[in-house]
Order: C-alpha cells, then structure tokens, then sequence
C-alpha cells in the first residue's frame, strides 16, 4: 500500500518533538525505515484493539464493518511507521482518512461497491477522534473547566442526521449527471459546519489558533506548519505532506478559475455579499478562532503536552485537508459542468459526514473508550 507521507516530514518533526514526540508518525516506506523495522525479531504483527463504539441499526444501513480491510490497514501502518511511533489515535484519524479520501476524491461514474465499508472507516475515524479529544481535555484541564466534564451515551437518534446526510449523498452519486452537479455547486454553500467552505474556513481558523494564541504553554508550535490567507478560497498549504488529492484538485480549480465559458466567477459571488465563497469563509476562520481561544475553558488546550499536541496537529492539519479537497473538487467539477469530477466531490462529501458527525458524538460520549495497540506473535 502506498504511503502518502515523507521522509522529509518524518526526520523534521524528530528534531522538533524528540523521540516521543507523535508527529513523527509521519514517516515514509523508504529503505533506510524498513531497514530499522527489520531489525525487530522475531516478526510481530500489530493488532488494533477496538473497545465497544455506537454502531446502530440506522448506521448500518449505510455502513458495513470489514475487519479484514481494517486489519490490512493496520499491518501497512505498522510496516511504514516504526514502532516507538505507532499511535492507534494517528492510525484511525489520520492514516485511515488519508487512506479513503485517496479513493473517494477521484473521478467517478455511479455505483462504487466499497462505499459502505469506507464510510465505516470514516465513523471509526470521527468517532475514536472525539473520544481522543475529550480524554486529553479531562487528562491536561485548565482552571474553570468542567468537572466533571458534560456528556451522554450516544443514541440511535443522535446518529439520524448523520445517516440522512450519508443516503442524501448517496442517492446523488449513483443518479444522474445534473443532480451530482447540482450537488457539488450547492455543497459549497449551507448551514455552519454543513458548506465545506464555511467549514474549511472555520477548521483552517481552529488550526490556526491552536498554532498561535492557543498553544500549550510548554508545548512547541512547528513554524509554518499551517499557511492560508482568510479570504483566497481552499488555499491553505502545510508543513507535513499534502494528500496527493488535494495537489491534483489545486490543479483542476486553478485551471477552471480561466477556462473560456467557466462558471468559476459566477459561482464564487453567488448573490454577492455575505454569500459570496471568500466572505463565507473569512466568516468561518472567525469562528474558528474565536471559538478555540484560551479563554472557552471548554475546549482549551493550554496544558497539553507535546506528544497530545503533536497528535492534536497532524490530526487536525489532515482533516482539514481532506475538506479542503473536496471544497476543490466541487467547485472544480461545478465550474466546468464535469459530472464525473462532481462525484468525487459527492463521495467524498458523504465521508466527510461521519468524519465530523461521529467525532461530535464522541466528544461528548461519557461512556467512550480508547482504542489500542497489541503486538502479537503469528
């Protein structure tokens, strides 16, 4: 399986974070790291542990488990990320998304069998990520937040608006070109949180503020991990990696924003003013900020330590790369009429569903458990 990530990147975060640093997850299959996992003997296969998580008779509907596909997944992870590194959080909330988006964000034609259990990954992935946060939030507390810290079992119902968002995209995919069309000009705008340009402006803010106002008193921020500008749509570029979808949909945008006949302009004026795509998204990255600053005692991070920073960023800095994508393939694909284009915004839309809808429920699931790894001799 290809690995998405550096070696480059992995040697920088090493000297940043130190050996336990958890950014230096982001390691390469290059000879010299097959070389340092070679020298484990005798062979070992790591196991992911998965403690009990919602998984309602509405979400399978839309969602099938394969335990196989997961396992496979696990045993790449472990060839391409030494062990001293491995980190369950990293592997479903960054390697898996990589993993999907990789797949879900290329041109389509209806009917994709692996949709189902791809969006099961991405509910693994959303829903273990808020239960990661809301254990570091109760591990690393600051004065004035909660205790004990609020929250409830999820529930079937709390799941429904997840499902409908799923079978909304769904049905669009495996339907006709106008309506995929249809669809990825429409999901550029829409509620907070539900538009993926509000949405990536309000994640490129979050990010941004936990890189500066918000960051750990004793943690180190990378310099140019993150950089974007408030009001130039989906332009944000990193220091780790880029996902090699977000590269090739830059391109497509890029070259739609000129082509003669495009509705690129039209498209990102909308009626003007406060619908306009930049102004939706500079209200977004406001948002973000605001709403991460040292300040909501509910979601600060000012005692985190490097290794939960480090993995707070990489997962953070990917998941805004996964929407930022999207966010490219849609206008992309609506600017010039490309159906096919559009149903790779459509898919990835409906992973991008369970990716923040389940990762809400498990913030606030009181009952949540970690996942983990286990090595095992076979």
């Amino acid at each position: 399986m290809h690995n998405y990530i550096s070696r480059r990147a992995f040697f920088l975060s090493a000297i940043r974070a130190g050996a336990a640093g958890l950014a230096t997850t982001l390691v390469s299959s290059t000879g010299v790291l097959h070389n340092i996992a070679g020298a484990q003997s005798p062979p070992r296969r790591l196991r992911l542990n998965l403690p009990p998580y919602p998984f309602f008779d509405n979400l399978k509907t839309v969602m099938s488990e394969d335990l196989e596909l997961l396992n496979r997944l696990v045993s790449s992870y472990a060839r391409e990320t030494p062990a001293a590194f491995q980190n369950p959080i990293d592997f479903l909330s960054r390697y898996v998304p990589v993993y999907v988006f990789e797949k879900t964000l290329r041109p389509s034609e209806p009917g994709d069998p692996s949709l189902s259990t791809l969006l099961w990954l991405m509910h693994l992935a959303g829903y273990f990520g808020g239960v990661w946060l809301r254990n570091a939030l109760i591990r690393f507390p600051v004065p004035g937040s909660p205790n004990p810290r609020p929250g409830f079992p999820p529930s079937a119902q709390r799941f429904d608006s997840i499902v409908t968002g799923i079978n909304a995209a769904l049905t669009v995919f495996n339907g006709n070109d106008a309506g995929a069309l249809a669809y990825a000009e429409a999901s550029l705008r829409g509620a907070q949180l539900q538009g993926l340009t509000d949405s990536y402006g309000y994640n490129a803010g979050y990010l941004d503020q936990i890189l500066a106002g918000s960051k750990p008193t004793n943690a180190i921020a990378p310099v140019g991990y993150f950089i974007y500008h408030e009001t130039l749509l989906f332009d944000g570029t990193y220091a780790v990696d880029e996902i090699r979808a977000l590269d090739n949909w830059r391109k497509h945008a890029q070259q739609a924003a000129s082509r003669t006949g495009s509705r690129y302009a039209e498209i990102v004026i909308g009626a003007g003013g406060t619908d306009a795509l930049p102004a939706i998204q500079s209200a977004g990255v406001a948002r973000g900020k605001a709403t991460w600053q040292p300040q909501n005692v509910f979601l600060a991070i000012t005692n985190f330590d490097q290794p939960t920073y480090d993995l707070l960023l990489v997962t953070s800095a990917y998941f805004l790369q996964c929407i930022q994508a999207t966010g490219l393939a849609a206008l992309a694909a609506s600017a010039v009429g490309n159906a096919d284009w559009a149903r790779a915004a459509v898919r990835s839309n409906a992973m991008v569903v369970p990716y923040g809808g389940s990762y809400g429920i498990g913030l606030f699931d009181n009952t949540g458990q970690l996942p983990t790894f286990t090595w095992s001799d076979d």
